[in-house]
């Protein structure tokens, strides 16, 4: 039976930094990376979502390391260096800031280029099995279309986003009804669009009734290019098939990326369902998310100038999920820690985005914001599973309140736990002793030596 140091589950922005950084400290082969799909970046790339920010608020950068080198190599190799923000944009003092398009074949690549150089044992189209703990470390059941197989690792670092390691290994974990959980998202592509003409009209036809979005999100203007949300304005006057009726009412943002002509459209489908359901109940959002892609589509190419030569290019082959398990760790972030900006003694890191949570009707949001030149920290306790002593979280799936969600789910967020959870992961090994118990001074000190900010 193969044996390792440190396996992670799951490749998206979490696992991808956790492996990277742990991989790079215990060399060849002693870190495996297990991911469902045939590429990294989860989110950022199976996901559509090409904005992996936010890493900046109130005019400086809080978020930093791993995942923001990543960032902007991706930026530099597309050919499309980082802006000079404070030349660029005017400093405006509010919260979010900043947010920043990539390239996600490039961000892709580059992923893959890191984990071979640093010897990761990487295992695509495999999942999780089983789990179970043997001695200090864990007993793995691998599942790949080779079939079953075992495999052992003293440290476990679940970012499956759905907490699928965590759950098999028996974690306590919360899970909101259906009535009340995050709706999910499906990511589409538009190419063929006359951006020049698109913003002409928007510049003479400013929205009026697109206003069930929160004010903190309405004065997002810091994001490069265009971005609009909802069709109520273009759809005002229009007589609307009987199944598209539903657009009028559709919460979606439509923003530019860096390819010129090409828009993404971030479609929220809402019915009521858990991204861990079976098949019957996944397949079914994922056919009512296409559907509304594909409306949303047909809306914008007959109804808004520059979209009349438009063309869908691309559906996302993974829904964005929001919400799912969150696992119960030694501490659970509340929402009075957000609104106090509290600076954990074991922080990790920092949230950049507001607090807050999408409403389960898929068309309005809450949302908590803070005062000018503050930001939460993350703290390691919040990834470390309840009861168990080797096996840590990173990611959406760690341990939070629900209401503050937005600050700690988000893709920057997911790349600080990461590198985190894969320094912690190394300490652990070094020091000869468990997760629980790494000497946090140590852990905050290899953070800061790569460029972190707690």
């Amino acid at each position: 039976m193969k044996q390792y140091d440190v396996l992670v589950a799951g490749a998206g922005c979490a696992g991808l930094c956790a492996a990277l950084q742990a991989a790079r400290v215990l060399g060849a082969g002693r870190v495996c990376l297990v991911e469902k799909n045939g590429i990294c970046g989860g989110t950022t790339t199976v996901g559509g979502v090409n904005f992996p920010g936010i890493f900046h608020v109130w005019g400086r950068q809080v978020i930093a390391g791993i995942g923001w080198e990543l960032v902007e190599q991706t930026r530099r190799e597309s050919g499309k260096p980082l802006p000079d923000y404070l030349c660029e944009y005017p400093m405006v003092h509010r919260h979010p800031e900043y947010q920043i398009s990539i390239d996600a074949v490039v961000f892709a690549c580059l992923a893959d280029e890191r984990l071979k150089a640093a010897e990761t044992v990487v295992k695509f189209h495999t999942m999780i099995g089983a789990v179970r703990e043997c001695g200090d470390g864990h007993l793995v059941t691998l599942c790949g279309k080779d079939g079953l197989y075992n495999v052992a690792a003293k440290v476990l670092i679940d970012c499956t986003g759905d907490a699928a390691v965590c759950a098999k290994a028996g974690a306590t974990y919360e899970l909101r009804e259906k009535k009340d959980i995050q709706p999910m998202s499906l990511i589409g592509k538009m190419a063929g669009v006359d951006m020049d003409k698109v913003r002409k009209y928007y510049e003479e036809n400013p929205p009026v009734l697109d206003t069930m979005m929160p004010p903190a999100w309405h004065d997002f203007k810091t994001f490069p290019g265009l971005m609009h949300f909802g069709l109520k304005d273009e759809l005002k006057d229009v007589d609307l098939p009987a199944d598209k009726e539903y657009l009028r009412h559709w919460l979606g943002i439509f923003t530019s990326t860096p390819n010129w002509g090409e828009m993404t459209i971030n479609c929220s489908g809402a019915i009521e369902s858990h991204s861990t359901d079976g098949f019957s109940t996944r397949t079914k959002q994922e056919n009512f998310s296409q559907k509304c892609l594909y409306d949303v589509a047909w809306a914008m190419k007959n109804y808004i100038p520059g979209f009349e030569h438009s063309y869908l290019t691309a559906i996302a082959a993974m829904l964005g999920v929001r919400e799912s398990r969150r696992v119960i760790c030694d501490y659970e972030v509340t929402l009075d820690d957000f609104l106090a900006a509290r600076d954990f003694p074991d922080s990790i890191g920092r949230g950049a985005m507001p607090a807050g949570t999408h409403d389960p009707d898929g068309e309005t949001m809450c949302v908590y914001d803070l005062p000018a030149g503050q930001s939460m920290t993350i703290p390691y306790s919040c990834m470390v599973v309840k009861g168990k002593e080797n096996l840590l979280v990173a990611g959406r799936c760690c341990s939070y309140e629900s209401p503050v969600a937005n600050c700690i789910r988000c893709m920057p967020q997911c790349m600080v736990m990461g590198e985190a959870a894969g320094i912690a992961a190394k300490l652990a090994i070094d020091d000869g002793v468990t997760a629980r118990n790494v000497d946090i001074a140590k852990l905050q000190k290899r953070l800061r030596e790569n460029g972190g900010i707690l």
